[in-house]
């Protein structure tokens, strides 16, 4: 290759597939399916993989392994069945090539570009994202090309797909969890660039012109037409990426406007106000408090009602700038089921007491919202924590919308 290969990025339902596709139409740059390589670099030791000793064997066995997780309707398919390399093949590149981990991707990713008559390789895998910090370890060359949506188009379309979201929120929480992953290391990596999606479908070919500037390429009109490579880097045909095939629809721009209430998007920007307005997204709700969520964001996707119960009445669950403390705080779960208290139990409920009764005293409202039966026994320590929280439970289900105030609970 003359150049280090690219690699593109995103939440998934960002626009990665487009992008693939119109980079692939270039006459330099090849771009197949997606390979989830890092997914399953980050899963295992990449310094045994190319250890002297054991190279290259360990390195086909793990390269020869890779299967992506089946979806509903399409069976998991081999990586080098996707790439039309077999085992025979990637065992010979290998002991063609020292040991690394960017050979082992190689050796999968090259047969296909050579074939093509390709100079330049791009790969794109959109969870890839929560693993930029790899791949600049072992690309340290490679640009990183990183696509931005709107998350609550992003959120409206993982729930369109049989492997995406339940849920509003769970798409939210997902596209929150990726976007947070990746922002310090975006934001110092001097060798990434990140685009938006609406841009590239509004304007595909400034966008490109100066993508192509970026990549040190000569920008070509053939990348805005990929009736071809779309189906290349869709190499299923599955329908939920048969748009990267078409020419850019500006109807998939903000459709949340038309799409979702009010109290969707008071939920949207009480739980991403603040990744919003780093990525320059329009907001439309103002916020008078920020809750912080205990134990964190993990347990957010189980209690949407509450959440959104709370967005209603001006309560955000970020921090503006400017604060340092937040004016209230709200308890998800169960104490004991859902691992509030680690290895010392004790010490951790006597904190979380503490901190409880310590907001009480100064007048800032604590909130609890859990599934839980009041009178089921989950242990001693949690039935301290429950005991002080019982009087702030937040309602859940269909009686979280049915006209109820915090106030009542604080």
């Amino acid at each position: 290759m003359s150049k280090a290969p690219i690699f593109i990025v995103g939440v998934p339902r960002s626009g990665t597939t487009l992008l693939a596709a119109m980079l692939a139409a270039h006459s330099r740059i090849s771009c197949g399916p997606e390979t989830h390589f890092f997914r399953r670099l980050a899963a295992t030791d990449p310094d045994r993989l190319t250890s002297p000793a054991h190279w290259p064997a360990a390195a086909v066995d793990f390269v020869c392994a890779i299967r992506h997780a089946a979806m509903p309707g399409h069976e998991s398919r081999l990586l080098v069945e996707k790439y039309g390399v077999d085992r025979a093949s990637v065992a010979a590149y290998l002991a063609d090539h020292q040991p690394a981990v960017a050979a082992m991707l190689g050796s999968v990713v090259e047969p296909t570009m050579r074939r093509m008559g390709k100079q330049r390789w791009a790969e794109k895998t959109p969870d890839h994202i929560e693993h930029l910090a790899l791949i600049r370890r072992h690309f340290p060359q490679s640009p990183i090309v990183h696509i931005v949506r709107d998350p609550r188009d992003v959120a409206l379309s993982l729930m369109e797909v049989p492997w995406g979201a339940a849920s509003f929120l769970e798409g939210l929480l997902l596209w929150r969890r990726q976007d947070t992953a990746s922002a310090s290391f975006l934001a110092q990596d001097a060798n990434s660039m990140t685009l938006h999606f609406e841009q590239l479908v509004l304007e595909p070919l400034t966008v490109m012109e100066a993508l192509c500037c970026f990549l040190g390429e000569e920008f070509e009109p053939a990348m805005l037409d990929t009736s071809t490579t779309g189906r290349q880097v869709n190499s299923r045909g599955v329908a939920w990426k048969e748009k990267a095939g078409q020419p850019p629809d500006s109807s998939r721009v903000a459709v949340w406007r038309r799409r979702i209430s009010r109290p969707q998007n008071q939920l949207a920007e009480a739980v991403l106000g603040d990744r919003l307005a780093a990525h320059g997204y329009p907001q439309e709700e103002r916020f008078q408090r920020w809750a912080q969520i205990y134990p964190a964001w993990r347990l957010a996707g189980q209690y949407g009602d509450a959440l959104m119960l709370m967005a209603t009445q001006g309560v955000r669950f970020w921090p503006a700038p400017q604060e340092d403390r937040p004016a209230a705080q709200l308890f998800l779960g169960d104490p004991s089921g859902d691992h509030w208290l680690a290895e010392r139990a004790a010490a951790d409920a006597a904190a979380l007491a503490v901190q409880i009764a310590a907001a009480r005293l100064a007048g800032r409202p604590v909130y609890w919202a859990s599934t839980l039966d009041d009178g089921q026994w989950t242990g001693y320590l949690a039935a301290l924590l429950k005991q002080l929280l019982r009087g702030h439970r937040l309602p859940t289900g269909p009686r979280a919308l049915s006209g109820e105030t915090l106030s009542s609970l604080t």
